[in-house]
Formats: structure tokens, C-alpha cells, sequence
């Protein structure tokens, strides 16, 4: 499917410093340090509006005209805008962390999540060095995954009438954020039934 590219970069700058700004507070607040000093309300409402906000700027990238380079090139090479380098690599970086806690996966050496006898400080250098440092990393899985499934996602919806498609978009994001809950809360039964699966594997009766 054609998109719509009638935005240039520069015009949808302050928008995406937007995004770019609400997603790295809510990459922040996945540290440990700071999340126990969060109401649980908040957390819940970062969640609640982070497929909203994500989809609403999957729409507006997919109708800025990045130029001449965008013809022939890989997509992260095409995209010079920082703002929305920055808010697709966040965006990734936050969902990437509230799946690491829900489903107590471990990155070994590349975990953001330090171990919690270190010191406050050490910890918190430990959780930006691999969580912000590891920026370029993120972003190049954006460009590969996230922003072209976003396009295909909103492409439909920037052809109604704008009121129209911002509302079917913002309730589609609602969905997701609602499945994702879903998803959250049977993290337990699920890394239970990987892991009783995985027995059954490598230790067959």
C-alpha cells in the first residue's frame, strides 16, 4: 500500500520531541530505584497510553517524505530526523523493559537490570548504560521491525478523514495496551508453561 507522504521532517519535529520526551520518562521509570517510588496508578497509565501514543506516531511518520534517500536505501538510513530516531528506539526500549520484569527474562551481561546488592548510583549508571547506551542497537531493531509494521498498521487510517482515523487509531492503541495487560498479568502462567515445556525437552521421560 502507496503512503500518504505530505509532512516534511522539520514540520513534525516538535512532535515527535514530544514523544521523544514522554517515552524516555517512561523508560526512566522502569528502573528499579525509581519504580518502587512510583503509585502503581502511574505505572498503569504509562502502559494504558503507551500503544496509543506509539501508534499515533507510526501515523505520522508514515506521512513524512524523508526524500531523495529514502528510495533504494535501508530504512535506518533514511530516516535523519533525531527526534524520530529517538522516539521509535524509546519506544521499543520501554515495551522491550516491562517484558524483561513481566516475563523475568534475563539478558546476562546486557541486562539493564543490575543486580540489587550493588550501590543505588552504580545501578542506576548500570540500568542507563543498557537501556539509553545501547540507543544505536535499539534503534537499528526499530528500523527493521517496529516502524515498517507501524506503516502497515496505520497506512489504512490516514486515508479517512483525519478526525475518524485518529479516533479508530486511538482505539485500536486502547486494544493493544488492553491485550497487553492481558498478556502481563499471565506472565507468570506462561514463563511456567515455557519452562515445564523446556523440561520435557532436554529431559524426556
Amino acid at each position: 500500500m502507496t503512503r500518504k507522504q505530505d509532512l516534511s521532517a522539520g514540520a513534525a519535529a516538535p512532535l515527535f520531541w514530544f514523544f521523544t520526551l514522554v517515552f524516555a520518562a517512561m523508560v526512566l521509570s522502569r528502573f528499579d530505584g525509581f519504580a518502587v517510588q512510583i503509585p502503581a496508578q502511574v505505572h498503569v497509565a504509562m502502559l494504558w497510553i503507551g500503544c496509543p501514543l506509539l501508534l499515533l506516531a507510526g501515523a505520522i511518520e508514515g506521512r513524512i517524505d524523508h526524500g531523495e534517500r529514502s528510495r533504494g536505501t535501508p530504512l535506518w538510513m533514511t530516516i535523519d530526523s533525531r527526534p524520530v530516531r529517538y522516539t521509535f528506539t524509546l519506544a521499543l526500549t520501554y515495551f522491550g523493559l516491562v517484558a524483561l520484569a513481566a516475563f523475568d527474562v534475563s539478558l546476562g551481561v546486557v541486562d539493564p537490570r543490575a543486580p540489587a546488592e550493588w550501590p543505588h548510583m552504580q545501578r542506576l549508571l548500570w540500568f542507563l548504560g543498557f537501556s539509553f547506551g545501547m540507543s544505536f542497537a535499539n534503534y537499528l531493531a526499530a528500523a527493521g521491525a517496529l516502524i515498517p509494521g507501524l506503516r502497515v498498521v496505520t497506512a489504512p487510517f490516514s486515508r479517512l478523514p483525519t478526525a475518524l482515523g485518529l479516533g479508530l487509531l486511538m482505539a485500536l492503541g486502547l486494544g493493544l495496551s488492553a491485550a497487553a495487560f492481558e498478556l502481563l498479568a499471565r506472565g507468570a502462567e506462561i514463563r511456567a508453561g515455557v519452562t515445564d515445556a523446556a523440561g520435557r525437552v532436554w529431559q524426556p521421560e
